[in-house]
């Protein structure tokens, strides 16, 4: 980091003299690199690096957000200046200096190898191996496009509390766009293969075995019938579809930020809006999870935060901002894409709790309806609109045939009451992805056991 800590005091302190009641320095240093791989011909490289810093200042209810990427300390003090003439309402709190607190806490998502330190011709390899295997594996494939990217972020966050925290935050990813084409059907949409760690994401073939088995359920998919239309009980698979319902339906919801914008669950704390059967966890902490880091952008520990209990609202997810203004302790949710963003409370690796029943069962008592293995888009929300990427056709208690183009909608609260069973296995999401809201894109990821609604609406092309 640029900054000397004795700079980094100073700023805070002349923002409280300034009229600020609380100050944070967000400082970022970013280094990016990417290579795109176009029908099996290197397209561009980019290499970026990035720094800046953001200057959070609070007084009272009210919150200004000042950035700039030129660190020097005049320019610095400017900010300070430019963003308490912003505020409203003057009260200037105490400093306290920060100082890095021993936590004994190691970072959950520890790079062994960082990108910086691999030989361009190497990430240049990954990619010919990835392509050479789909283009072997797929006979309807006709383009595609690959891109390899990765991250090493490292972030300082000082406040007027005596916060100090340093983290590292280190992501390789492939995405693959590929397009396939069989007569006049055609598939096919970008799917990544994302780690939170450096280029040992790459030391074995598991990317490869990933990235051909998504190609594969395109191909699949893309020669399915049309999913049926109508009310009917609908199972979500274990992974990512019970966990990108949950995400949908109530997590944004549950980010202390939206309560004003979307109200569904303001004002519901201790009360039900869920089955007895769901419990729904949002975990910053879990080891070699997408959304997991050492500190939120804050400055605050990660944990581990149990939003619904037995379908009991327990908790909201809160940042700083949001704990004055609606009194709920702070969760280390504030979260950021960049220091071009303010912090606000976000999700991070939500997922349905385990529950008591037994998955075949739980197929074997449905004489028709729908089996959700992967979900797509949708909108988020109390009025939801979900798109299976990928579901099976239920019928006579047996998984029938494969299906497209199913789109699940309703009411979260609703449907989240009609949950009658949630199954005994755990299964984490293999990857992760952006989660975008109002602090930019984040990375987050949905988990959870099998679960079923007993009827919502499946639409579709039908």
């Amino acid at each position: 980091m640029v900054m000397k800590q004795a700079e980094i005091n100073a700023v805070l302190q002349y923002s409280l003299e300034l009229g600020a009641e609380f100050a944070e320095l967000f400082l970022e240093d970013r280094d990016e690199f990417n290579i795109s791989y176009k029908e099996s011909s290197v397209g561009n490289i980019a290499k970026a690096r990035r720094k800046g810093a953001g200057l959070y200042l609070i007084s009272g209810t009210e919150c200004v957000y000042v950035y700039t990427n030129s660190l020097s300390h005049t320019e610095m003090m400017k900010l300070a200046r430019i963003g308490a003439a912003m505020l409203k309402e003057k009260k200037q709190g105490r400093f306290t200096a920060p100082k890095t607190a021993s936590i004994g806490i190691s970072n959950p998502c520890e790079a062994k190898v960082l990108p910086s330190s691999v030989e361009r011709a190497k990430k240049l390899k990954v990619l010919e191996n990835a392509d050479k295997a789909m283009r072997s594996s797929c006979k309807y494939l006709r383009s595609l496009d690959l891109t390899y990217f990765d991250v090493d972020q490292r972030v300082r966050i000082a406040n007027t509390e005596g916060v100090l925290a340093e983290d590292r935050r280190v992501v390789s990813r492939i995405r693959q766009m590929p397009k396939l084409e069989a007569g006049d059907k055609s598939a096919g949409h970008f799917t990544d293969f994302t780690r939170p760690m450096g280029f040992e994401a790459f030391s074995d073939e598991s990317y490869i075995d990933r990235m051909t088995a998504d190609l594969k359920s395109m191909e699949e998919t893309m020669f399915a019938e049309v999913a049926p239309v109508g009310r009917m009980p609908v199972i979500f698979a274990a992974g990512g579809s019970s966990g990108t319902f949950f995400h949908e339906a109530c997590g944004h919801g549950l980010e202390v930020t939206n309560l004003q914008i979307d109200p569904t669950y303001a004002g519901k704390m201790g009360q039900q809006i869920a089955s007895d059967k769901v419990t729904v966890i949002d975990d910053g902490t879990l080891p070699q999870m997408y959304g997991s880091s050492i500190y939120d952008d804050e400055g605050m520990l990660r944990q581990k935060n149990v939003l619904i209990e037995n379908g009991i609202l327990k908790s909201y997810l809160v940042d700083r901002i949001g704990s004055i203004r609606t009194g709920f302790a702070r969760t280390g949710s504030g979260r950021r894409q960049d220091y071009t963003y303010a912090p606000v409370a976000r999700m991070s690796n939500t997922y349905l709790a385990c529950g008591k029943d037994d998955e075949e069962d739980m197929i074997r008592s449905v004489p028709y309806g729908l089996f959700v293995e992967e979900l797509g888009g949708g909108t988020a929300g109390e009025e939801f609109s979900l798109g299976a990427q990928r579901a099976y056709l239920i019928k006579n208690g047996k998984l029938d045939r494969l299906v497209k183009g199913a789109i699940l909608t309703g009411r979260a609260k609703d449907a989240m009451m009609n949950i009658d069973r949630v199954g005994k296995k755990m299964v984490y999401e293999d990857g992760g992805a952006f989660c975008g809201a109002a602090s930019g894109l984040v990375n987050t990821t949905t988990s959870g056991a099998q679960m079923r609604i007993k009827e919502m609406m499946v639409g579709g092309e039908k």
